[in-house]
Formats: C-alpha cells, structure tokens, sequence
C-alpha cells in the first residue's frame, strides 16, 4: 500500500528531471521577451521547432484577473459564435460551463489556432503546448481541439504543460474531459502555492455570465505538480487538488490586489527543486508517523508545505492536520478504485471463461442432434441450468458495458465501440439465441423482435456502421468490394454462428404462422397475410444460406427450424425452391461449404 502512497513524490522526482517541463518553461521564458507588457491585454502564440519537438507557447500580455471568474454554458456558445467544444458532450453531461474570459481569448484567434492544428495534424513530430498564466487555459483548450481531431492509436500524443494557470471550467466539463481516459494523460498543470494565480476561482459557486445562474464550482483534471521551495508532489484527484490548493490561499485576495499581471517565475523554483530532487532531500519522520499511510501524506505535505515534524509542532496548524485527515480519505478512496480496476480486470478474464463454457454447450448439443438453441430452451438437464448462470454474468457485463460506451463522448465512444466490437458480436451472436429461447418458453403470442432487449440492437447498430465505414473506406481508395459470400466464410460455415442474431425469433415467428393456418384462419385475407410473410420467411432463409450466414446446426434433426420445415412443407408441398434443396438433401452438403442452389 505504501508504494501507492507514494507515487505522487516518485512521478513528481521524474517530472523535475525530465526535458519536457524546462523546455516548456524556456519556451515561456524566451517569448515573454517578445510581449509589450504595456499592450491591451491580448493573446501571443508563438511556435518553436527543435529537431522533432514542437513547442507552442501561449502567452497573455499582463492583465488583471480580479473579477474574471464568471462562467458560461456550453449551451450559450453557438449564439456567441465560439468553438462549441460539442465533441466533449455525452449523455450524462449535456452541458457544462468554461471560464468566459479562456474561451474568449481562445476565439479571438480561432483562424490562425484553426491553420495551427492543420499542421500539426499532418506533422508526425512530438508537440508540447505550453502557457502561462490565462495563456495556460488557452492552452487546454487548444490541446482538447486537437486531441478531438487525432487519431491516437497513429498519431503522437500531444503533450499539454501550464504554469501557474487558473481552473478552466465547472464539474460537469472535468467529467467529459476525464471520460477520455487516454486524453487526461496529456495535461501536466505546474503550480506553486506561492503564486496567486492557481488560487483564483475557488468561489464555490460563480455565476454563469448572462444567465445569473449559479453554476457548479470550478474543478480541475489531469496531472497537478504542486510546488513550493521546500518540494512538490503529483496528483490527480480534484477535490484533494482543490483542497491543497486552498488551504495556502488564505490572504492572497489582499496581498495580490493585481494578480495576472505579475508574472511568477517557475523557472528558478524549478531548477531548485531540480536539484532537491537529484540530491534526494529527506527528513526524519516522528515516530508516530511511521504507519506507511501517514508516513506518505506528511511526506508529500512537507513537500508542499514544509510542514514541521515534530508532533508538538504540528498540533499548532490546526489546517495541517485537517488537511491530514482529508488525504487519508482520498488515498483510500484511491486504493479501493485500484482494487476495482484489478476485480474489473478478473471479471473479464470469467466472462472468457463463461463464453468457452457456452462453446462447450454448443457443441454438445450438437451432438444430442437438437442444436444449443433448443437444448436451451427445452432446459432438461443440469448443463441447461449451468448455461444459465453464465448467460446471466455474460448478459450483466455486456449490458453494463454498452451502457458505458453509449454514455461516452461521440469520439470516445467510436474508439471503444471499435475495441469491443468483435467481441461484442461472439456475444450477440451466442447469447442472444438463448434470451429468444428463453422468450418464447414464457410469452405466448408475443414477438420478441418488438421488445428487444436495447444492448443487442446497439451491438447490432455498430457493427453495422462499422461494415459501411469499411466499405466506404475501400471505395473511396478504389478497391474492389466483394459481392456475394466470402471463400473464407464458405470454408469456416460449419463453426460459425448465425449472423443475424435474431434468426430463431423469426422461425418461432414462423412456426406460429404456421399453426395459425393450420387451425384454420376467420378470413381468407388473413390467411393469405399469413402464407405471403411465410413466403417472406422462405426468402429470408435462402438469402443466407446464399451467403453462408447462418450456422448449418439449423438443420440438426430436432432443431425448431427443421419443425418449422416439416410444417411448413404441408403448406406449400415441393413447389418451392427451399422444398427442392430440403427434398432431395442438398441441405446437408451445405456444413462443407457447398453453395447448395
């Protein structure tokens, strides 16, 4: 456990001795030059090219900041012609609110930062943006634009570094930032407790500009290297940032009646704790404090702080100890998701094993001549009950998993639905025979195709959108697109599932048709409805086994389909095409990958 605990001082050794952090702050450093520091308050952009690193510096020339913390909805922005930032939207946060005068500086360049992320998009070099200051707002929102319209799993990640920049927006935007894991890796936020400028817009409820709603407070994301002269430690958790932010803050409203218009020089700070860092700086504990927990939140306070540490002393810093107390409970907050995340990753090591145990259940029923199917639903043996419960867990993951993944950005959300595609495809193609199954055993006169159950039609939704993405991706490079069936589909007929997940409903369908016109229908018109949608289904049959999409265990000797067949064949006789392929046993060549027309 300890090891955890002190991760924030590990990363933040590294981050001292790393290039990224001084090159950003000499970038900062060498364009200051460059501002008049008595022009109207204005955005400076500069570029910086060194071999295969680019830097991009943003910079505001000195304004004050008193009175700038109002927000604005996202909701607002259209009207306003700025950036609405709507890729970041997801269904849990429709909206949220970014600090007014961030997006304002940000659009009073949109054209030129549009040419910018042109070019960095077509470049395959390493990108830092940096700012400082106001300048650092800008510069996350000009990294959250440009993440939007990279392709991560090709492109270099960019890397965003700030300098004693204040919180950008409310809640509600950390959320959608943060529901793009791979994005909140890209921000690194330096602030030392003795610049002012961090500790701006703590209000806890500012006001949404134009509206005089009162808004959720700001909250920061991503990495925060908090520092001070006597160290620093990393960490991600807002409401512990915003804690530790805040407890140095008291005073600074008076003492920095112009704060923004000084400027903080993270530069000596950084090489002082530079230095610490490669001397490795150490200090006795009490020895109360050698518990692993205590030991590593004193040990990151007084890196901050320089919190005193002998006991009596500490009990003279009554905010100290609160602040003490508060960590304790973040850090075991964060070890109770670390112990989620490892159970998370378990838990889908078992739902590998339940779908090899369904594999199992295939092919023994199979061998019983009657299909997984109707083994299933018939339900006369202990393996039908086992085949339940792992239907159960595997149900549960892949709903709460589609859940998740509808609930992401618009951006996100296509990445993930592209991971677990094929794997969400075995499912609904495995599992969802057996709800049909399970459907039908218990609601008479029903059609399931009408209740649905929402995970399999949106598993079905994206593999769809997926299959036209490729193909318009083929025609647009001007690639051949095959028509028909596939060798490798013919060749692999005899393992495969049915494509169209939802074959068994419609031959219970089917076999209803059937039995209505058998009991004989009040009018003639219905029972020409029924036999024209038994035509349909006939249709529908020899369509996939044209294209080698459904499994050949439909024809096993008890299987429903071969129910519905013998059914079926007393209505129409041999007339058919499908009655020529079923009489003379074409059928059965068709599990050789025999295109049996």
């Amino acid at each position: 456990m300890s090891n955890i605990f002190s991760s924030g001082l590990e990363l933040a050794n590294v981050l001292l001795t790393s290039e990224p952090l001084h090159q950003s702050w000499d970038a900062i450093q060498n364009d200051k030059q460059k501002v008049n520091p008595n022009a109207q308050p204005t955005l400076h952009i500069n570029t910086t090219q060194q071999a295969d690193l680019t830097i991009i510096t943003f910079l505001t020339s000195p304004m004050s900041l008193r009175g700038q913390e109002g927000l604005i909805l996202s909701s607002t922005f259209k009207e306003r012609n700025l950036l609405d930032f709507e890729f970041l939207l997801n269904k849990s946060n429709p909206s949220f609110s970014l600090n007014e005068a961030a997006i304002n500086l940000f659009a009073s360049r949109f054209d030129e930062l549009r040419l910018l992320k042109t070019e960095i998009s077509r470049s395959n070099s390493l990108v830092i943006i940096t700012g400082h200051s106001m300048g650092g707002c800008v510069a996350t929102l000009f990294t959250l634009w440009l993440l939007e319209g990279l392709n991560l799993f090709k492109a270099k990640r960019p890397l965003c570094i700030t300098f004693g920049s204040p919180l950008i927006g409310d809640e509600h935007f950390r959320k959608c930032v943060s529901q793009f894991s791979v994005w909140t890796s890209c921000f690194l936020h330096v602030a030392s407790i003795q610049d002012p400028v961090p500790k701006l817009f703590l209000s806890p409820y500012p006001t949404a500009l134009g509206t005089g709603t009162k808004v959720g407070a700001y909250k920061p994301f991503g990495t925060f290297l908090l520092c001070s002269d006597f160290g620093c430690a990393c960490f991600e958790d807002p409401d512990l940032i915003l804690e530790l932010v805040a407890a140095n803050s008291q005073g600074d409203q008076t003492q920095y009646p112009n704060v923004g218009i000084q400027f903080f020089d993270y530069g000596q700070l950084l090489e002082r704790l530079k230095l610490k860092a490669f001397c490795k700086d150490v200090f006795e504990l009490a020895e109360s404090d050698g518990v692993p927990l205590k030991a590593s939140i004193i040990t990151q306070l007084a890196a901050i702080f320089g919190v005193p540490q002998s006991q009596a002393l500490q009990q003279q810093q009554p905010n100290i100890n609160i602040l003490k107390k508060k960590m304790e409970t973040q850090e075991y907050k964060f070890a109770i998701q670390k112990t989620k995340a490892s159970n998370a990753a378990k838990k889908l090591n078992d739902i590998k094993v339940n779908m090899i145990y369904l594999e199992w259940y295939k092919k023994e029923a199979k061998v019983r001549e009657i299909g997984y199917y109707d083994m299933y639903k018939n339900k006369r043996n202990i393996n039908d009950v086992n085949a339940y419960e792992f239907k159960k867990k595997l149900s549960n993951y892949w709903q709460d998993l589609v859940e998740e993944v509808e609930n992401k950005p618009q951006k996100e959300e296509a990445a993930l639905r592209t991971r677990w595609l094929m794997g969400g495809t075995t499912y609904r193609r495995m599992m969802e025979p057996l709800h049909i199954a399970e459907y039908y055993k218990e609601n008479d006169g029903k059609n399931y195709i009408e209740e649905r159950p929402k995970h399999f039609i949106l598993l079905e939704k994206w593999l769809k959108e997926e299959e036209e993405r490729k193909v318009a991706e083929r025609n647009r490079r001007g690639e051949t697109v095959e028509d028909g069936p596939s060798k490798f589909k013919a060749q692999n007929v005899a393992s495969s599932l049915n494509d169209d997940s939802c074959f068994w409903a419609h031959v219970e369908e089917a076999l209803i048709l059937c039995y209505q016109l058998e009991r004989g229908q009040p009018s003639f018109q219905e029972r020409e409805q029924c036999k024209q949608k038994l035509i349909e289904f006939e249709e529908y049959v020899l369509d996939a086994l044209k294209n080698f999409a459904v499994t050949p265990d439909i024809f096993l000797k008890y299987s429903s389909f071969m129910q519905w067949w013998k059914q079926y064949n007393k209505i129409v006789g041999s007339s058919t095409q499908l009655a020529r392929i079923m009489t003379d046993g074409r059928y059965r060549d068709y599990e050789k990958g025999v295109v049996v027309f």
